[in-house]
């Protein structure tokens, strides 16, 4: 079993002693030495009835853009009037952005590191949300993660509930495209496009949820279009249908957690193969809107719901119908 010891506790930078009253913390000096704890400060009368042996797990992709990482702390925010602050801990999937952010000093657990502590720390109900955007490869790994620990160290909790991904139901579908159109910048005109980056995988997995996704948002607009890095959503037939569609101006937007090395280069980039450079080549007027969806308050209340209402337990077994 990992010691708790092996990793620094609380050090990551975007949740910093300014946000966060209550934290294990470290000083931006401190990073590579010794912790210093933050004291600690009374909860909020809303944290009050949070049960203290129940505690939360973001899980995020993760990123190494020390700006990008605003829409964690929007989240975070939105998760603590639920949680005691010292029962939310985050954790990243990407073993390589965990080791170069381990490279300068400001490491983040992996889910197994936090699994581990929060055990040792007495959490006995545990809820882990996702903030992948749809239900593939990063998310299954999660989930393997964790059912290895506890396969390991069966009696480290009582209850493990899963929340899921942004996008897996109608509901969260409907909920997510009216967030994103409700919240998109007022400045751009009834004539002007949309068009929205969303990752994807290689192997195409959750390609039907963001079809789907994509279809109903052009439903609701008829200039809003979406496509992938990976996987078979690619952009060359988007442009083809941004040419028919008679706009002039394209908004491009990442449909992503964190606007950071995707929505800056491959998105909004001056490289020649970004997605701004391609329009811009078929003669296209381009506008950014470099948010990650963490900024959309829509898109939070997702998550949220997500990690309040979830019902798998990992800890229950199934029953057979």
């Amino acid at each position: 079993m990992i010691e708790t010891s092996s990793y620094l506790p609380g050090a990551f930078l975007p949740f910093s002693s300014v946000f966060l009253a209550g934290l294990t913390l470290f000083s931006l000096p401190a990073l590579s030495t010794a912790p210093c704890r933050a004291e600690a400060s009374p909860a909020p009368a809303e944290q009050a009835a949070v049960p203290q042996q129940e505690g939360l797990l973001l899980v995020a992709f993760g990123t190494s853009h020390q700006d990008a990482t605003v829409s964690y702390r929007e989240l975070e925010k939105d998760m603590l009037p639920h949680y005691a602050p010292d029962r939310l801990k985050w954790s990243y999937t990407s073993s390589i952005i965990r080791k170069k952010l381990a490279g300068r000093g400001t490491p983040v657990p992996s889910v197994e590191e936090n699994l581990d502590r929060m055990a040792r720390e007495g959490i006995r109900t545990l809820r882990v949300q996702s903030l992948h955007i749809a239900p593939g490869e990063e998310f299954s790994r999660m989930e393997r993660q964790i059912v290895s620990f506890l396969a390991r160290h069966p009696d480290s909790f009582d209850h493990v509930f899963i929340g899921r991904p942004l996008l897996e139901s109608e509901r969260d579908r409907d909920e997510a495209v009216t967030a994103f159109l409700r919240h998109f910048p007022a400045e751009r005109k009834k004539d002007e496009a949309i068009l929205l980056m969303g990752h994807g995988q290689q192997e195409g997995r959750c390609d039907m949820v963001l079809s789907d996704f994509a279809r109903e948002l052009n439903d609701r607009d008829n200039l809003a279009f979406f496509a992938t890095v990976e996987g078979t959503r690619g952009v060359a037939p988007i442009l083809e249908q941004l040419k028919k569609s008679g706009a002039k101006t394209v908004w491009l937007a990442p449909f992503m957690l964190v606007a950071g090395d995707h929505a800056k280069n491959d998105l909004g980039g001056d490289e020649e193969d970004s997605w701004a450079s391609m329009l811009r080549k078929e003669g296209f007027t381009v506008k950014t809107h470099l948010k990650g969806l963490g900024e959309n308050p829509g898109i939070r209340a997702v998550f949220s719901r997500h990690a309040r209402t979830t019902a798998d337990d990992l800890m229950t077994p199934k029953q057979a119908h």
